[in-house]
């Protein structure tokens, strides 16, 4: 039985014009005018029997209309010609009365256009409550994963599919304190409550360690104070050794592109570090992957054979044109700032993570162990489906340098899987505009982009999805944030970032752009192929809300003995780890 049966009396009004996905509906008085409220969602009377199509009012006006030629234009503000009540309806779906043997489904597509004339009804009371339940009530193609309740009707829980989001990408935005963190801790509960759940979330500033729930095993790359201790892979703490890193990341660590000998110095890099790699392979009788492995191959070799070369060749005296002669040799003295730079690298504590001491991540072995730990599912034998990686001791300089070569590790264990074999995993991207922005400043963040560009691009492929997370995506990365098919968009207040996001709505939803300044912390925009309704939710606590670090300012200054240990402070600072009250 269909939920939307009107008798001709309830409509409110009828349609006057059509343009693709618009239509202009004239209302017949004042007084209905006066009941309808933009973003409401309505139902017009379908050129087909048994179905309705569904559309969201974008404008209310009293205006004038122009008859021109016989086409109606709606536009005209000349005061010459009558007033008359007009709603501009944007058309996103139809509600078929029955499919098959199903009842009532809506679906995302507009096979018909209403005819002129057709009636027009408002959707709300009790129908708008059962078509909710009707969207509430469709899964899609996947697990329904929940992010709160509709807007539009409370009682209306708001699913999305967990298939589209991650196949075809995701972008959650917001200013700082709408909700972002907290949308993201309720998408990573549900996906740890999954049997065979993967994903990895790159966490900048530790917000995520309060998610201590069954599923999620927290990471953190390797501080000052866990290297002292002699912290590693089992206690949860990560060591990112420089052989993992790209020859084009190595490069933009170590060289100084200013310098008038890069050339010389990145080409030396290259020969000295296959002739590193080459060495291992050979000691530890490694013959297959000796015959086809690359600059680029993930082969662990010795910084220390590295640093010598170059100091050889730094120094290198060759036989000159006389007898008994020397001279310079091709390098001698063009490497000098490349070794104080890798020198410098290697003795600065806050790299001790990518320089460890002792040789547990020179066994040929070691990244088998890293691998599973990162991107192995839950249900593998003791791993944890979401892997929270705490980069927040990682300095700011490398950074993106740092989170690319994680997320190029888990692109590229992907791409070399069978395509059978491959179990996919979700990034979590937080704070992207760091690590992925427009504008890079650096080889490092240069080097990043292009390894998230190439996820964005075709990671769907190989089974690994982004969900990008900023408080400012107009300074993203574009082109990753074009291949977003999904957009969770919470409160924005800045012009350039609202204008990013309008730019990824659908032309017949633009006016939603509208709304971005005006949500309520807690409440987004969803619009997407994940969504089968494109609207505002209001998403959903969390179970472990995220560490925010949001500290209210009034209430601490009027507290009595509210004076924080600065010693404390400065002691940490010193020694380059939090130092606990």
């Amino acid at each position: 039985m269909s939920i939307l049966t009107y008798g001709d009396a309830e409509a409110f009004g009828v349609v006057l014009s059509v343009d693709t996905a618009t239509v202009v509906v004239r209302v017949k008085d004042v007084a209905t005018l006066r009941t309808l409220q933009v973003n409401r969602l309505v139902a017009l009377q379908s050129s087909r029997a048994g179905q309705h199509l569904i559309g969201i009012i974008q404008k209310i006006t009293r205006t004038a209309l122009e008859q021109r030629g016989g086409v109606v234009d709606d536009s005209s503000t000349d005061t010459a010609h009558p007033e008359v009540n007009l709603v501009r309806v944007a058309l996103i779906g139809t509600l078929i009365d029955r499919l098959g043997k199903v009842d009532n489904v809506f679906r995302r597509t507009l096979e018909t256009v209403p005819e002129i004339d057709a009636n027009c009804f408002a959707l709300e009371g009790e129908r708008l409550t059962r078509f909710m339940q009707v969207i509430s009530a469709v899964s899609g193609d996947g697990h329904r994963l929940s992010l709160g309740n509709y807007t539009l009707d409370q009682a209306a829980e708001a699913f999305v599919n967990g298939n589209k989001l991650f196949q075809r990408h995701a972008l959650v935005v917001g200013s700082t304190g709408s909700g972002k963190s907290w949308t993201t801790a309720r998408l990573l509960e549900q996906i740890a409550q999954l049997p065979s759940a993967n994903a990895v979330v790159f966490d900048i500033h530790g917000e995520y360690g309060s998610l201590r729930v069954p599923g999620v095993r927290h990471l953190r790359v390797a501080g000052p104070a866990d290297i002292e201790a002699g912290r590693s892979l089992k206690d949860g703490v990560l060591h990112l050794p420089y052989w993992l890193l790209s020859y084009e990341a190595l490069v933009s660590m170590f060289v100084d592109r200013s310098d008038q000998n890069a050339p010389n110095q990145a080409m030396v890099m290259s020969r000295t570090i296959v002739k590193a790699k080459t060495q291992f392979l050979s000691d530890g009788g490694h013959a297959d992957v000796l015959a086809n492995f690359t600059i680029d191959s993930p082969v662990p070799f010795t910084i220390d054979a590295v640093t010598a070369e170059l100091e050889h060749l730094n120094t290198e005296m060759v036989p000159g044109a006389r007898a008994g002669s020397e001279k310079q040799g091709d390098f001698n003295g063009k490497l000098s700032r490349l070794i104080q730079r890798l020198e410098g690298k290697l003795a600065d504590r806050r790299l001790g993570f990518m320089f460890p001491k002792g040789g547990e991540t020179l066994d040929y072995t070691w990244l088998n162990s890293l691998v599973c730990a990162l991107l192995a599912g839950s249900d593998v034998s003791e791993s944890e489906g979401v892997k929270v990686i705490d980069f927040s001791e990682v300095p700011s300089d490398i950074l993106p340098l740092i989170v690319g070569m994680v997320a190029r590790l888990a692109f590229s264990v992907q791409q070399w899987l069978p395509a059978g074999g491959r179990h996919p995993v979700a990034l979590f991207c937080d704070e992207a505009h760091l690590y992925i922005p427009q504008t890079p400043t650096s080889g490092a963040a240069e080097t990043s982009i292009a390894i998230f560009e190439r996820i964005a691009k075709e990671g769907r492929k190989y089974g690994v999805g982004l969900v990008v997370i900023s408080q400012r995506p107009a300074e993203v990365n574009r082109t990753v944030v074009s291949q977003c098919s999904n957009l969770i968009s919470m409160r924005l207040t800045n012009g350039e970032d609202q204008s990013v996001v309008r730019k990824l709505l659908p032309d017949s939803l633009g006016s939603f752009g509208d709304l971005l300044p005006v949500l309520d912390t807690g409440e987004a925009l969803v619009v997407g192929d994940a969504i089968l309704l494109p609207t505002r939710i209001r998403i959903g606590v969390p179970t472990h809300e995220p560490l925010s670090g949001t500290i209210d300012f009034w209430d601490r200054w009027a507290a009595e003995n509210g004076t924080s240990a600065l010693d404390n402070a400065v002691d940490g600072w010193r020694r380059q780890a939090v130092v606990k009250q």
